[in-house]
Formats: structure tokens, C-alpha cells, sequence
């Protein structure tokens, strides 16, 4: 596990998160990118606890996401139920387990400041705060200070719109808070995507070749 992390977040954090997963005990893969989420936590019925990250987070996107899951696991193990997903409970955790990370030794300062303000108030997903989710994607491989020309963040999108994710087609649909429910237009599967995903609108002339 330290191998792992040493790859995926900043280097001052990997020691604290090494020490979250002795204290709160849980196993953990690195996984392939999904659609409709960042990190997942599970409560097996054996009594043991998993936590997955997606691969393609840059560091400090996979570090939030890592501390979100292990606060899931924090609750479970402190009160011997998974509880509300990301009712009082669980945002007092996150905020507890975050707060040695707030500092500029760990984050660059265009992203503290909205994650500090984020903490205050803890949502489900990063999404819920625009400002930070901003920030954090200046800091991806694949668009380290702007998205690639011609993108739009899903949100923007008309309903009913298709658009392309992965190298699939989608129709936009209807908002539910921090996502979007979108049909996949090759298997007629809707998914619920994180409504400020980055996508390539796809146009009238593109569609002839879909």
C-alpha cells in the first residue's frame, strides 16, 4: 500500500495515510476510472471494510477522495454501522481526518483556499463546490491549465444533448444535485455522471459517423 500511495498523492501525506488505514483497518485497490463516481467504501457482511480510488485522479484530487472514503470507514469501525452516507456524522469525521492536510505543505495555495472552505461544510462530492473542483482540475495530466478546445463541463450542456466521455456517446438528462443521469447511447444504459465532468459536445454532422 505505501507503494501505492507514494505514486498517487503528495509526498508529505503518504505517512498520515499509511497511519489512517493502521487505525481504521481496511483493504485497498486502485482501480480503473468510473463514471458515476471518484472512491467507493464497502462494509463487507464479514466484517471487513474496502476502499477503492480511481487511477486517473491527480494527487491531490486522489488524496480528498482517499481521506472522503476512509471517514466512511472511520464512522463504520467508531460506530459499528455504515450510517448516513454524508450526514453529520460522517462530515464531522471528514473534517477531523482533513484537518492536519489543510496546509500549504501538502496543497498549493489555489486549492486550499476553496477545500478549506469546502471543509466548513463537507458535501458528498467535490462538485458541490465549483470553485474547487476548478482548482483541482488545473492540476490534471491531461489539461493542466485549461480543457481541451471545444469541451464543456456537462452541467453547460442543453438536455437532451449528446456528447462524447470516454470515447462514448451520451444523451444529457435530468439533473439530480451533483449529477446527471445520461443515457449511453450505444447500450441504452443511463449512468449518473458528475455534472462538472469535462465532455466533447457532439454535433449533427459528427452524429452520421456514430
Amino acid at each position: 500500500m505505501l507503494r501505492q500511495l507514494t505514486q498517487h498523492i503528495p509526498t508529505l501525506a503518504v505517512t498520515y495515510c499509511q497511519q489512517l488505514q493502521q487505525q481504521y483497518p481496511f483493504g485497498f485497490r486502485i482501480v480503473k476510472p468510473r463514471r458515476t463516481r471518484l472512491g467507493d467504501f464497502r462494509a463487507l457482511p464479514n466484517g471487513t471494510a474496502h476502499i477503492t480510488v480511481n487511477a486517473d485522479l491527480n494527487p491531490y484530487a486522489f488524496l480528498i477522495t482517499y481521506v472522503h472514503e476512509v471517514a466512511h470507514c472511520a464512522v463504520y469501525h467508531t460506530y459499528k454501522r455504515a450510517g448516513k452516507p454524508h450526514g453529520p456524522i460522517w462530515q464531522s469525521q471528514f473534517q477531523r481526518l482533513m484537518a492536519p492536510l489543510l496546509t500549504e505543505s501538502i496543497f498549493p495555495a489555489d486549492v486550499l483556499a476553496p477545500l478549506r472552505y469546502y471543509m466548513s461544510r463537507p458535501a458528498a462530492t467535490t462538485a458541490a463546490q465549483p470553485a474547487l473542483m476548478q482548482a483541482l482540475r488545473r492540476y490534471n495530466v491531461q489539461s493542466p491549465a485549461a480543457p481541451v478546445q471545444g469541451q464543456l463541463v456537462l452541467r453547460q450542456l442543453a438536455e437532451g444533448q449528446l456528447f462524447l466521455l470516454q470515447k462514448k456517446t451520451y444523451m444529457k438528462g435530468k439533473l439530480r444535485r451533483t449529477r446527471i443521469v445520461c443515457k449511453d447511447i450505444q447500450s441504452g444504459r443511463s449512468y449518473a455522471v458528475l455534472a462538472d465532468v469535462l465532455v466533447m459536445p457532439v454535433n449533427e454532422n459528427q452524429m452520421k459517423n456514430v
